[in-house]
């Protein structure tokens, strides 16, 4: 028998143990996972109460009870339509909070809510509508309600940067960046202090598609003439009763009001969290289970299914690190390639689906990936279903599929490197400290970072970051079917929204998640197989043993804040590659 010994930090352990402790003695809710158990019946007819709003996650983080996060797009999806299917339900009432996904996933929530809406009256009271909850609510709900104190604030799409060239010089700091592709913007934040006239030109493009389809949607939805749209955003924002006058919205309601309408209406009331499983009483059996999970589960895996793999945050190389609290998703080229091979050779799993919301990151990272799809492609179809971004190495990743599905508004593209170095040695001297050192030769300190790169230096960094370049261009070609020619012209580090790649080639439809289940499903040539989360997520056990031989992790400040979160993750990834195919992360429409 292998005896494996762990050397476990003694802070972890008092930790660990006060974890245990909670669920043991307080109890907790087992169902961790994406599949849902059924709920307690009502007593009569319902209406079925939904809360819509936050960053809802892709996926479940489920498996770990302290993330914060209650439910995930992929579980609100599959409760709404079960709420649209039940005999008991006779309406769906969704309050909506601000959204805070992207426009891609915005508008796949709309297709969820218009599905629905075809099936039973549905009702959306919204709080306070920025532009992209307002787009949602406007074009997926027959009737629109908001609070007498909300607000409808559609003042029009915008996009904006921070730039720190002239900030890092006043500190010492210099951004010694390079780039293959004249649109390959990744770095200007740090490099320049506004924004280049090709940033402009790209930035304008994806915005002005965007914006065509936001004005169109409102005006087709509330039927009212574009150029008023466009005369109503130019005075917003509007109080709920200026909104109303302007046909904005049908009814000035509170949510209290409208509950206690359909508490009276309906004999079973509202249930306020249709779908979710009661909470399941804490007992030996239960205590059992989890430490030593549930054959039964194990044994329901051997079913056929369509595979779906998430390809969620930046890509890094290497395993992946613990993360026990939660925090910013990522890709770890040794977990995905393990994950893939895995579906490989899986003969349960007749076809892949990957949920690429990515803007890339190493570049090494994502041609190892590539090769991982490619290699699964050559036994089972592969197919790519994209969020808000799948661009520069979530489209490298991408274009190894044998069919890519995007929303209209998802960025991708960006098909270009970036690289360099942050130098801080200047920054250092002023504080009194000081290098120094022994470089054997003529290159040893390349990528330190307490000193620009040298002529030589930096054209070495640029002829690697050139072929890295071809070879991007040469996986599109591949994977496109397309000359490299043809590549040339659409690359350049340049980011299209996802109707403009359709129209150039990059992808091969518009759809949804659903959509790309259905194709894998004609490719694989199967019928009535479910599409699951693959491989099964970690049962919360399975998440603790990895934290008691992992490494702490420590929730940062910044962590809390998206351009916080983005500035960190291009630092990390930039201080352990040279080269990286990374898309403006930035880039945030609101």
């Amino acid at each position: 028998m292998n005896k494996r010994v762990l050397f476990i930090n003694k802070n972890k352990v008092i930790n660990i143990v006060i974890i245990l402790s909670f669920i043991l003695f307080a109890g907790c809710d087992l169902g961790l996972g994406e599949e849902e158990k059924d709920t307690v019946k009502p007593k009569g007819p319902i209406a079925a109460l939904f809360y819509l709003g936050g960053t809802l996650p892709e996926f479940s983080g489920e498996s770990n009870p302290f993330s914060g996060q209650e439910m995930s797009q992929f579980t609100l999806k599959k409760r709404i339509e079960k709420a649209s299917t039940d005999l008991l339900v006779q309406e769906i009432v969704i309050h909506m909070g601000a959204i805070g996904t992207g426009w891609a996933r915005a508008s796949e929530i709309e297709d969820i809510l218009k599905n629905a809406a075809k099936k039973k009256p549905l009702t959306c009271i919204i709080e306070s509508a920025d532009n992209k909850t307002y787009a949602v609510a406007a074009s997926s709900c027959p009737k629109i309600s908001i609070a007498p104190a909300g607000s409808v604030d559609i003042i029009g799409l915008g996009m904006e940067s921070l730039y720190l060239k002239d900030l890092l010089d006043m500190i010492g700091v210099k951004a010694d960046m390079l780039h293959v592709g004249k649109y390959k913007s990744a770095a200007e934040n740090v490099t320049l202090n506004e924004m280049s006239d090709e940033a402009r030109e790209a930035s304008n493009s994806l915005l002005s598609d965007i914006n065509s389809r936001f004005i169109s949607l409102i005006a087709s939805s509330r039927k009212l003439q574009k150029d008023k749209i466009a005369a109503i955003i130019d005075n917003a924002p509007y109080t709920a009763n200026q909104a109303k006058k302007a046909g904005l919205i049908d009814n000035v309601e509170s949510i209290g009001a409208v509950l206690s309408r359909l508490n009276k209406k309906y004999k079973g009331g509202v249930v306020s969290n249709y779908g979710k499983s009661e909470p399941q009483k804490f007992d030996f059996t239960s205590i059992v289970k989890m430490f030593s999970g549930d054959k039964e589960d194990k044994q329901k895996d051997n079913a056929s299914k369509i595979a779906i793999i998430p390809v969620l945050g930046t890509i890094n190389s290497g395993p992946a690190a613990n993360n026990f609290l939660g925090g910013e998703s990522s890709v770890h080229d040794l977990e995905l390639i393990n994950i893939l091979l895995q579906a490989a050779n899986d003969d349960s799993v007749k076809g892949v689906v990957l949920r690429i919301d990515s803007p890339g990151g190493s570049a090494l990272a994502s041609d190892n990936i590539w090769e991982a799809v490619r290699e699964l492609k050559k036994r089972k179809p592969v197919v790519t279903s994209m969020g808000d971004v799948a661009a520069s190495g979530g489209y490298y990743i991408a274009c190894a599929t044998d069919y890519i599905f995007a929303n209209p508004d998802t960025i991708t593209g960006s098909i270009g490197v970036v690289g360099g170095k942050i130098v801080i040695g200047e920054a250092l001297e002023k504080l009194g400290a000081h290098k120094d050192g022994v470089m054997l030769s003529k290159r040893s300190a390349i990528m330190s970072p307490f000193t620009p790169f040298s002529e030589d230096e930096k054209k070495t960094v640029y002829l690697s970051m050139e072929r890295m370049y071809k070879l991007f261009v040469n996986r599109v070609s591949e994977g496109r079917n397309l000359k490299e020619a043809d590549i040339l012209k659409i690359a350049e580090g340049r980011v299209w929204t996802g109707s403009q790649a359709l129209e150039i080639g990059l992808v091969d439809k518009m759809g949804t998640l659903e959509d790309a289940i259905s194709k894998a499903k004609v490719l694989s040539k199967t019928k009535g197989v479910k599409a699951v989360l693959y491989p099964k997520p970690k049962s919360f056990m399975e998440t603790l043993g990895e934290q008691l031989s992992g490494q702490d992790v420590t929730l940062k400040y910044i962590n809390s804040f998206k351009a916080g979160r983005a500035a960190l993750s291009f630092g990390l990834l930039l201080s352990r590659n040279k080269v990286l195919a990374f898309s403006p992360y930035l880039y945030e429409i609101e």
